[in-house]
């Protein structure tokens, strides 16, 4: 005869083993849906890096045409003794943002104008158009 008090035991280590299982199998799903979340996090940050890496070289590309435009438009002014050159003004930073590419036709744009209404010839605004920033002056 069983008096049952010995089976209960051995359910109870069965049910503990199971629920066990349950809880590592439940921690393996969550560890591996965090290492997921992990990389792609990772991939996104990579991905952020270079847009900001781009970013600061597209600004710093028309930081330096801007540099080489406002001195080639100073010095197409000097024999203009009636106009004030000053060195280069800081960035308005109140200006709306646009894309680097609209920047560098705006500047050119309006070197082109300056340099039409001045109107030196001895001045090549073919050296600054938009595909090279580097301008020279003819002889």
């Amino acid at each position: 005869m069983t008096d049952g008090a010995g089976e209960q035991p051995e359910r109870a280590a069965e049910r503990y083993k199971e629920i066990t299982a349950l809880v590592a199998e439940a921690v393996d799903r969550l560890n591996a849906r965090e290492r997921e979340r992990a990389e792609r996090l990772e991939e996104e940050l990579a991905t952020g890096q270079d847009r900001v890496e781009s970013a600061q070289q597209q600004r710093d590309e028309v930081a330096e045409g801007v540099r080489i435009r406002w001195n080639a438009a100073k010095e197409a002014l000097w024999e203009e003794r009636w106009m004030q050159v000053t060195q280069l003004p800081p960035p308005d930073t109140s200006a709306e943002p646009v894309p680097a590419e609209e920047a560098i036709r705006a500047v050119q744009s309006a070197y082109m104008e300056l340099h039409e209404a001045v109107g030196q010839r001895r001045w090549s605004g073919m050296g600054l158009l938009l595909g090279g920033w580097r301008g020279r002056r003819e002889s």
